[in-house]
């Protein structure tokens, strides 16, 4: 339960003192032209990007996200992989390539044994010969011991049941989630402890298009894939297309009695708790017996075990849906999505089908190169990859300096609060005591360079040395153990395990923690340079921060207090004007329209994001504002003012050119805005951006209507 700064894929303390490190340290190190131009290399490239990014024949105050990337916009080039063209995929791209320098060399005999599984498991993924060669043979074995696929024949399981299956595809991780999903977590009603959490499955398709029903275009891509994946694995495709129509139109009604993503954002209503015997009595089936066979040794299941279960009503109705199907056609619902899980580990074949499928879906024509592939398997040892990461590739410097500008902008959002003037005094003093007591985690966590503490974590992991297949299992199986295990520790809040996952071009809040995150892979340009002038800093990473530390204080982080439980700490009043003016930011981009697509966004879905955008920018903004630098300008920049560079690093982050497909499924699916209107809600709704760019009322980027909550 983490808020991600990203488009897509799911954790420092306040008030340091600014004493001028900030970015402009290389201008003064070095001479320049012009007392007024920074002409160091770093703010050389920086101008040079945004330039690059620029269509100055669009008016700023018209269009500022054409203005600041029309350029790019109109002819980045997308890869044929890639769904998009993006800073975060530029970032991704290096930090897979300074993996992959490490991940590809052969184990030394004393290297850090994870270390070795990680190189070991990155080379059998290489070995396209030795798995092709092997063919579906080792998924076959997985699916029979799990009690067999019906639709390849030789079934006729007449004692078969899904608590049996769940529990076996759980253990072979595999395919496990395609009815509800079972995992620990913190509580969030008491964070001291971890405790057991049932939810709503994950789909083959977005809910959002199943329900369109089985005629939807993309529905039958979706289910025209269903069928060539059972062929490859040796179905008659004649009985491939009759009996899997029927588990298409079982996962169609699982998608109908699903919560919508628009009613998941109150945490009091999803928070149900049940006592182990109450579950088993209005869920209708043996939760002792499904819960104590999934859970690792040495963890035993309590007769007054506490579960949270976060959908209760999606629950009843499947125990509905369960007793008004055959047992077929829900084995063969199973047993699909435990074949779908295993795609990505077979042969060429079977990846360049789901290559097909994903063209439809997204746009892209090719598959990744392999060795990307590779690096998205070894991603499930994120501790041990961040590990070998920041002892060969993070600067130490970028720390320092983002922490101090992390720490000036937390400062100005507790400023920020006590001016609000639509909170009472009671909730106000509550918001600054969330905001003094927001955690930090910048960078990483000294643990990864220390190799006993990295040994201790990855104890029990051993990696099958000759298949990449059972490799592969034995990886996620130890990972899923992992965290089960974790069920009866008390949760440290500064466990560096839970803030070990840093070679990611990402950010995120967590609110069970009330901390903010900005690791070691985000640290980097175009994000953050720590030889570049403030307010490029500000503009880029600065909002970035102010957005986390935001989500503090939205629509879902608000319900959680400064010790990051779920607790209403917030009086009436001041609820119903936070809700009034948070109608104003749902209103406002709900009437948004992308004019690719034609297709209007969620303001719902997309509440927190947007919110979070529109502040982070603000605070960044007054942040930069009140330390009242002089600095130098850019080179070839030079009729722009330091606050307008500002708003065009805000804008030129962002900057990005989809696929039509891949555009499409964002604004159906996705929880953040459009990059296009990550730009211009924020600098519409920004009082500043009006001013610095003169533009007069009624401009398009100054309407006269703004919409603002924090």
């Amino acid at each position: 339960m983490k808020y991600l700064l990203k488009l897509d894929v799911n954790m420092i303390t306040g008030g340091y003192i600014f004493i001028g490190l900030l970015g402009f340290l290389s201008c003064e190190e070095k001479q320049t032209k012009s007392k007024d131009i920074c002409e160091t290399q770093a703010c050389n490239e920086t101008a040079k990007q945004i330039i690059s990014y620029m269509d100055t024949t669009v008016k700023p105050c018209d269009d500022f996200y054409r203005f600041a990337c029309g350029r790019f916009v109109d002819t980045a080039e997308i890869h044929s992989d890639k769904a998009d063209n993006t800073s975060f995929a530029e970032v991704d791209l290096r930090v897979e390539e300074q993996l992959k320098s490490v991940v590809s060399e052969p184990p030394r005999p004393n290297e850090l044994a994870p270390f070795q599984s990680l190189k070991r498991l990155f080379s059998l993924c290489m070995n396209e010969e030795k798995i092709n060669s092997r063919g579906v043979g080792p998924a076959l074995a997985k699916l029979k011991a799990a009690g067999g696929w019906p639709v390849l024949g030789n079934w006729g399981n007449k004692k078969w049941n899904f608590l049996d299956t769940y529990i076996r595809l759980r253990n072979s991780m595999m395919g496990h989630n395609s009815l509800f999903q079972i995992y620990v977590e913190v509580d969030i009603k008491n964070n001291s402890r971890r405790i057991i959490m049932v939810d709503q499955p994950s789909l083959g398709l977005a809910q959002e298009l199943l329900v369109k029903g089985p005629n939807d275009t993309m529905v039958k891509a979706y289910f025209n894939f269903m069928v060539d994946i059972a062929v490859l694995f040796g179905a008659n495709k004649k009985t491939a297309l009759k009996e899997l129509r029927s588990s298409l139109h079982f996962e169609i009604e699982l998608a109908k009695v699903m919560t919508v993503k628009e009613e998941r954002r109150d945490y009091t209503r999803m928070y149900n708790f049940f006592i182990l015997p109450k579950l088993t009595a209005e869920l209708g089936w043996d939760w002792d017996k499904l819960l104590r066979g999934i859970m690792p040794k040495p963890i035993s299941i309590r007769r007054d075990e506490v579960i949270i279960v976060v959908e209760v009503q999606y629950m009843r109705k499947l125990k509905q849906l369960l007793r008004s199907n055959s047992i077929r056609v829900i084995a063969n619902y199973m047993m699909w999505h435990a074949a779908r899980d295993m795609i990505d580990v077979l042969t060429v074949k079977m990846r360049d089908r789901y290559q097909q499928y994903k063209k439809i879906l997204y746009g892209t024509t090719d598959r990744r190169p392999r060795w990307r592939e590779c690096m998205d398997t070894v991603s499930g040892l994120p501790t041990a990859l961040s590990s070998l990461y920041v002892r060969k590739f993070f600067d130490k410097n970028s720390k320092k300096v983002s922490s101090q500008m992390t720490g000036e902008i937390l400062q100005e959002a507790k400023t920020l609060i006590k001016t609000v003037d639509w909170m009472n005094n009671h909730t106000r003093e509550q918001a600054e005591y969330k905001a003094s007591k927001m955690a930090q985690h910048i960078g990483y966590p000294d643990e990864l360079t220390d190799d006993r503490k990295i040994k201790e974590m990855y104890m029990g992991l051993i990696v099958n040395k000759t298949h990449f297949f059972e490799a592969y299992f034995d990886m996620v199986r130890w990972a899923d153990r992992f965290n089960m295990r974790r069920l009866r520790e008390l949760v440290n809040e500064s466990d560096w395990r839970s803030h070990g996952n840093v070679a990611l071009a990402n950010a995120w809040y967590n609110p069970a923690e009330n901390s903010i995150t900005f690791p070691a892979g985000f640290l980097q340009p175009p994000f953050f340079n720590a030889k570049v002038p403030t307010y490029i800093n500000f503009g880029r990473i600065g909002s970035v921060v102010g957005h986390e530390i935001i989500h503090g204080f939205d629509d879902q982080g608000s319900q959680f207090d400064s010790k990051g439980n779920l607790h209403n700490w917030w009086d009436e009043e001041s609820r119903n004007n936070f809700n009034k003016k948070k109608q104003c930011m749902i209103d406002q981009y709900s009437a948004f329209k992308d004019n690719q697509t034609e297709l209007n966004l969620n303001g719902v879905n997309t509440q927190g994001e947007n919110m979070a955008d529109n502040a982070g920018v603000k605070l960044a903004y007054r942040a930069y504002k009140r330390l009242g630098r002089k600095e130098p300008g850019l080179p070839h920049l030079e009729e722009y003012n330091n606050d307008q560079l500002f708003m065009l690093s805000v804008a030129t982050l962002w900057c990005s050119r989809s696929r039509l497909e891949a555009l499409k499924m964002h604004i159906i699916q996705d929880v953040h805005s459009p990059t296009e209107f990550r730009v211009k809600g924020p600098l519409m709704n920004l009082p500043g951006f009006a001013d610095v760019f003169q533009c007069e009322v009624g401009t398009p980027m100054n309407p006269d209507k703004k919409c603002s909550v924090w």
